[in-house]
């Protein structure tokens, strides 16, 4: 029997990063009767089983690396030192749930209902037996790891980004699908851990949506790390071999094999639309399932928003946080704000770091932008020496003629933190003298910015070519 309809200013379905930000700035709007619908875990994947317990443990597993250079190294055992690392990570996610629960529902009073949402019509969800409705509706129900159409891939038993956060042993050996920043962080990961790592991945180059330049020098830095990385690789199928899995692919114009104990597929996610039912809605979507919308994060039905995961790439915990903020604030009618992704900031928390923003200079030019850019390598820095790890290069992109900066793009430690000075240059539309006329503290990373910048001064300091 179905409960009576709950009426409510705004529903949100789902309670991850895209969700938890549209919740909290429509209750900043005024907004009291706010519901957020989640069938599962709260807080979704960023939290759970995404960016917080990886970077942890990525932290983690190269403390222990650095400890092991000096002894005899080897893999991390399945005793007190991985069941610590992994407690560890548990207590931490389970601090920020609470800490979240505590703002959100607690301090905000967002209303949490739990259960499977699917659409009724424009304004009705039905979640369990009972119905609710609203004149707003934004869907932020994230997406799930999906594996590619595989010869064999149900014959083996296959890692996703989940099972790799929670293991049972550390394998000695480990074939990582996909080269881009998931698969790069675990490839580090279980490098750092001991696991002998091979990584595979399609196009020419790892991480092939950075700089060539910065794609190559993580290259050379996780392969002196000892892991095999190829390119170019098409894969042909997966198989179980004895307690041993293969892969089987074509690079280099020849037949491949992999082997290795586990295979972790790193190659995307899928956004979570199947049992929503958003024809019912009018909502349309994509072949992959991802909700289309227009700049201002709107559906093609008025009145319905989307954010996060579920409208497709980038699946970053930035973007979802931004758009989520986003679509809050256009549903309600207090601003009409566009969604623009050029100056959503990425990094992927290697050890060094990648950190982007902006566009890349082979993106301006196809865009038919006349840019100009600067390298500069990072053992420039006084502070890099210090730190024991000079590796890594900063390249900007600006428009010719106005040296407007379109792009900031860093490999080295500390990338993320550095990046941040980028992205005001890249949203504020400064210019390299912008840059140049600011000031920085000494000894620092960020440094590097300034003289990156004072580079565009000269022809002849900064070519790319020669970094």
């Amino acid at each position: 029997m179905m409960a009576p309809p709950k009426d409510y200013d705004l529903i949100i379905i789902g309670s991850g990063t895209a969700g938890a930000s549209a919740a909290t700035t429509a209750v900043h709007l005024g907004k009291s009767r706010v519901a957020m619908v989640e069938r599962g875990t709260l807080w979704g994947t960023c939290v759970n089983y995404g960016c917080i317990p990886s970077k942890f443990l990525l932290t983690a597993a190269e403390k222990v690396h650095e400890k092991n250079q000096g002894d005899q190294g080897g893999r991390m055992p399945a005793g007190p030192g991985l069941a610590g690392m992994l407690k560890q990570k548990n207590v931490l996610i389970e601090k920020l749930r609470r800490k979240k629960y505590a703002n959100i529902v607690e301090t905000l009073g967002v209303e949490i209902v739990q259960g499977e949402a699917s659409f009724l019509s424009p304004t009705e969800l039905q979640v369990g037996n009972g119905v609710l409705t609203a004149p707003r509706i934004i869907i932020a129900t994230g997406s799930s790891p999906s594996f590619p159409p595989l010869e064999g891939i149900g014959t083996v038993r296959p890692m996703t980004s989940v099972e790799a956060l929670e293991p049972q042993s550390v394998p000695e050996s480990l074939v990582i699908i996909g080269g881009r920043a998931l698969g790069l962080e675990f490839a580090q990961l279980y490098a750092f851990l001991g696991t002998e790592v091979t990584l595979l991945q399609r196009s020419p180059r790892i991480v092939p949506e950075e700089e060539p330049e910065i794609s190559a020098l993580m290259l050379a830095c996780l392969a002196a790390e000892g892991i095999a990385i190829r390119t170019d690789v098409n894969l042909s199928r997966v198989a179980k071999d004895g307690d041993r899995i293969t892969v089987s692919a074509r690079t280099g114009g020849k037949s491949v094999d992999f082997s290795a104990e586990r295979i972790l597929f790193a190659t995307g996610r899928s956004p979570n639309t199947r049992e929503l039912h958003p024809e019912r809605a009018g909502v349309q979507t994509g072949k992959d399932g991802a909700v289309l919308v227009d700049e201002m994060l709107q559906t093609s039905t008025p009145g319905i928003y989307a954010a996060g995961d579920v409208i497709g790439e980038p699946q970053l915990e930035t973007n979802a946080k931004y758009g989520g903020s986003i679509a809050a604030e256009n549903a309600l009618g207090n601003r009409s704000i566009t969604f623009d992704r050029t100056l959503l900031p990425h990094a992927v928390f290697t050890t060094p770091q990648i950190a982007s923003v902006g566009v890349t200079e082979e993106r301006a030019r196809r865009d038919g932008v006349q840019v100009v850019t600067r390298c500069t390598r990072m053992d420039v820095l006084a502070r890099a020496e210090m730190l024991g790890d000079p590796r890594g290069m900063v390249k900007i992109v600006a428009e010719m003629g106005s040296l407007r900066i379109l792009g900031v793009h860093i490999c080295s430690p500390f990338a993320a933190e550095i990046l941040q000075a980028g992205v005001l240059a890249v949203h504020h539309r400064m210019t390299v003298q912008d840059l140049i006329d600011s000031t920085y503290i000494f000894p620092t990373m960020t440094e590097s910015l300034w003289v990156c910048a004072r580079a565009f001064r000269r022809e002849d300091v900064g070519n790319c070519q020669k970094i």
